[in-house]
């Protein structure tokens, strides 16, 4: 019996059919998965297979709660997105903040369930219990803020609002989900699922009272853990800058992207785009995701940056779009960061794509004939405009950049080099030559080219996890403990995103144990912080045999981009070139698989052998010969 965290209820949404139904689940299935990208996965494993086109309607695609989404906690405005990937062909996922999440569990659901295809735009309209499909027909065409305010104006102006703007209609492989203009479902193509889909939007409203297993025990935990949170330096400096604040001194440190990863520094670039310059030039205000006290999202103030009606741009962004390009001009970012908002394209393709048709101009590759006469020189911040709106509108050359970087190499073979990116998806603006704890989460992510999935540059920061026995980090140059660290850092990441919860606050002094202690409160259960990185181990596994299923070959995929395996020559990652196949080594031995297939055992192990592939087994581990 499910105590708390939880209504046990799934709805599923037939698009073809133009059918809603109503699914449950126990204990034993949410002590298991948990939630969040778990049950996301569990649920996509069962019904998409190799056959199953990522833009047709046998795809499936599930919003997804988890159990600190019952409680009115600091770091649980977040849900997680999952579907098979348009980007790769592979898993798919994203978390975001915005209300979706809240407002999705008080609406009296813990996940939403969406297959088949609509016969003409539509949107779901969830509320108290309830849900309909509601034709979208007059929201059609419009950008992502407009249908936010069309949609709050007609149906109900407290609502939660997650929908796509013309790059999600226009089925570029990279678009993204806008949820209420400042959070947004970035990676893998999960807007253009929804726009395969005819699905214009999702508006939820709840006002229904989640159980929480133990409210006082909860509000015990979480009163001294709010407190620590307020006092973190990480927490101010949040509040006050946002992201920004990390580009300076990740130029500093050679982790910020330049010039498609080829440039050593660029410290005059990074400061006229970073702060304090960033925080005073666009008067910047706070945009928080529902009970944060950081509000790391951005609300630009300056009218002279204005229509700006989206967050406003964030590390990722800053590094992708803006010293990836070299693109110094912050007017310029701010403009195409917005565009992305409206149009709805994740700001870190965008900027690995046009990296590449960068370096392809630079060397002859691409010309102004190619362009409709637009120079793609390095800087040049108009050509970053222009571009954003070619390739949400798919125009011109903008149809290919569209396709994402492995379609641009296949029309350009001699452009690979230029191509940085794993399973097809662009790498984050964090290059593992300068913390080699990212070597993992850079060529050995389910999702593809990742900054998040794992993220155990924190272990080379310092910022461990004693309860399982990471008592002492490595310096960031050290090779020691790097795969191991990896593998670790990869299942708590997806406990986190399982919970759901804002990773952030670990940088804020919440351990692991505080969340543990939180997620016993809400559910009335005994978890341990060991279960707690087996449930995270569990949905990596189910992931990594997904994509086995996909077809991935892991010596072939988990590899290093070409560019990032030669040394910067100055900077503050000169000479310094992580031993990624080392790293690799130790990942699959630290999770227990054999060239990166899980074996029998850890299956076992994991109770999950009900999904295990055979097929996926004898095809993939193989000696792959290049």
């Amino acid at each position: 019996m499910l105590k708390g965290g939880y209504w046990g209820k799934i709805l599923w949404v037939d698009l073809s059919k133009k059918e809603l139904s109503e699914g449950k689940f126990d204990e034993g299935f949410a002590r298991k998965y948990l939630g969040g990208v778990g049950l996301a996965t569990r649920i996509i494993s069962e019904h998409v297979t190799r056959n199953t086109n990522p833009l047709g309607p046998g795809n499936v695609l599930v919003f997804a709660t988890g159990p600190y989404q019952a409680a009115n906690i600091a770091s649980a405005g977040r849900c997680s997105c999952a579907a098979k990937a348009p980007l790769t062909g592979y898993w798919g996922e994203a978390n975001a903040g915005g209300h979706i999440g809240p407002e999705l569990k008080r609406a009296g659901f813990d996940a939403v369930v969406i297959t088949g295809r609509a016969t003409c735009p539509v949107y779901l309209w969830i509320n108290d219990g309830k849900a309909e499909i509601r034709d979208a027909g007059e929201f059609w065409g419009m950008d992502a803020v407009e249908t936010t305010a069309a949609l709050k104006s007609s149906v109900d102006a407290k609502a939660a609002v997650s929908c796509i703007g013309p790059a999600g209609e226009n089925l570029v492989r990279y678009a993204c989900i806008a949820n209420d203009n400042h959070g947004f479902f970035g990676r893998g193509g999960m807007g253009a699922v929804m726009g395969s889909k005819n699905l214009k939007a999702l508006v939820i409203r709840g006002t229904m009272k989640p159980p929480v297993a133990d409210p006082d025990k909860l509000k015990e935990f979480y009163r001294d853990i709010l407190a620590r949170a307020k006092d973190a330096p990480f927490t101010a400096d949040n509040s006050q800058h946002g992201q920004a604040s990390a580009v300076v001194p990740r130029e500093e440190n050679g982790l910020l992207p330049m010039k498609n990863f080829a440039m050593d520094s660029w410290p005059e670039g990074a400061a006229k785009i970073g702060v304090p310059y960033f925080t005073e030039e666009l008067q910047i205000k706070r945009w928080p995701c529902p009970s944060c006290i950081m509000g790391c999202h951005r609300r630009i103030m300056n009218p002279k940056y204005h229509p700006a009606e989206t967050g406003g741009p964030e590390y990722e962004t800053l590094g992708m779009i803006g010293s990836n390009l070299l693109v110094d001009d912050l007017g310029a970012i701010v403009r195409a960061n917005e565009l992305c908002g409206r149009y709805t394209l994740d700001t870190i393709d965008l900027g690995g794509v046009l990296g590449w048709a960068f370096e392809c101009y630079e060397n002859g590759l691409i010309t102004k004939d190619d362009t409709d006469g637009v120079a793609l020189e390095w800087g040049n911040g108009d050509a970053l405009v222009k571009m954003t709106e070619k390739i949400a509108r798919r125009e011109g050359i903008g149809n290919l950049l569209a396709e994402g970087l492995r379609a641009c190499v296949e029309r350009i073979p001699g452009s690979k080099l230029y191509a940085i990116e794993s399973l097809g998806q662009t790498i984050g603006a964090h290059d593992p030559r300068a913390f080699f704890g990212q070597t993992i989460t850079t060529i050995a992510s389910t999702r593809g080219g990742c900054h998040l999935h794992g993220f155990a540059e924190a272990f080379d920061l310092g910022v461990l996890l004693p309860e399982i026995g990471v008592t002492e980090g490595t310096d960031r140059f050290d090779v020691a403990k790097k795969g191991y660290a990896g593998a670790i850092y990869q299942d708590i990441q997806q406990f986190w995103n399982s919970l759901t919860w804002c990773f952030f606050y670990f940088f804020s002094g919440v351990t692991l144990g505080d969340e543990v202690n939180m997620l016993n409160a809400i559910t009335g259960w005994d978890v341990t912080p060991e279960e707690a990185q087996k449930i995270g181990e569990r949905v990596v596994c189910m992931q990594q045999m997904f994509n086995l299923e996909m077809g991935m070959v892991p010596e072939k995929e988990n590899v290093m981009p070409e560019r990032l395996t030669k040394p910067h020559k100055e900077g503050g990652a000169a000479g310094q070139v992580p031993p990624w196949k080392d790293i690799l080594e130790e990942y699959w031995k630290t999770k227990d698989w054999t060239k990166g297939v899980p074996s029998k055992a850890k299956l076992e192990e994991l109770g999950i052998t009900d999904i295990e592939s055979e097929k996926a087994l004898r095809v993939v581990a193989v000696d792959y010969k290049g």
